[in-house]
């Protein structure tokens, strides 16, 4: 399956401007999370604002609405928001790349950190995507996002995960350590999470992927879930490799629709979460030195 984004045209005016930017082949750099894109560092902006590049990928995706239009995120990127999905864009508009932004030296996965941003700022001014300043203003300061890093246990205390396994992949089945994952294929650190996880043959996962990051990653858990085999096809998404889907894929759709609204309703803003058999929830990748005493304190 492959999935596909409809980025913009290049103008006639635009493509002058590339020209006479002259960068070299060798100045280009390859950034993959989620879709390929390609784009020199320090080229700069083609348009005179923020507000300018909002306007050209609203143009670029008339039927969604951009909230919000960010430009220094990361060297040569752009952070665009459509009410709580983030993506990117170099800053000329161009280029548009879904997925996860991860900090490696500091561990974070700066995506999930502003899907958690945008759904706190919802609880407090009761709208989708960046509030007006009036509204922040009406907010409580103490319940405004500090922007830092997320903590480095965070509990989301206990969920009852009632879903059936049909909505899962199973990992290593039958393992005596029984974990289950709310997932976003997507996502980097359930990604790192997994790696490790196929190194641990004890710990039976049940993954339940869901759709918080980005819109491909619907596709991504349905085609997960109509795979004759989950575990291989759940691998290859992460990975690389090939998927295959059986059939008619509409009850894989509707999995990936129920996992997302359970995921909502019990206040999962980010992934991976990890729940053990008692149901205690952590929000955040585990290293495999910490989660195994953790699940087994389930059983303490």
């Amino acid at each position: 399956m492959k999935i596909k984004m409809n980025l913009p045209q290049v103008s006639e005016v635009h493509r002058k401007r590339l020209a006479k930017a002259r960068v070299p082949l060798a100045g280009l750099v390859v950034v993959a999370a989620g879709s390929l894109a390609l784009f020199p560092p320090k080229f700069g902006h083609a348009y005179a604002s923020d507000r300018d590049l909002e306007a050209r990928v609203q143009s670029a995706f008339p039927n969604t609405h951009i909230g919000s239009v960010k430009c220094g995120v990361a060297p040569g990127l752009c952070e665009v928001t459509a009410g709580k999905t983030v993506f990117y864009t170099t800053p000329d508009g161009r280029y548009a790349m879904v997925g996860a932004l991860l900090d490696l030296k500091n561990r974070v996965d700066l995506t999930d950190r502003r899907v958690k941003e945008l759904a706190a700022l919802e609880k407090i001014t009761g709208t989708i995507g960046d509030p007006s300043p009036a509204q922040l203003a009406e907010a409580q300061p103490s319940a405004e996002p500090s922007g830092g890093p997320p903590p480095s246990s965070p509990s989301l205390g206990v969920i009852k995960l009632d879903l059936p396994v049909a909505n899962a992949i199973v990992h290593h089945p039958g393992a005596p350590l029984k974990v289950s994952v709310i997932s976003d294929l997507n996502c980097g650190f359930c990604k790192r999470l997994f790696e490790e996880l196929k190194t641990a043959p004890d710990i039976q996962v049940t993954e339940y992927p869901v759709q918080l990051l980005s819109p491909d990653s619907l596709d991504k858990a349905k085609l997960a879930l109509c795979s004759h085999d989950r575990e291989a096809a759940s691998d290859s998404l992460y990975f690389g490799g090939e998927v295959k889907a059986t059939g008619d894929c509409k009850t894989a759709l509707e999995a990936v629709e129920a996992n997302t609204a359970f995921a909502r309703a019990h206040g999962v803003s980010g992934t991976p979460t990890i729940i053990r058999a008692d149901g205690q929830a952590h929000a955040g990748w585990m290293s495999l030195e910490e989660l195994r005493p953790w699940l087994k304190g389930a059983h303490a």
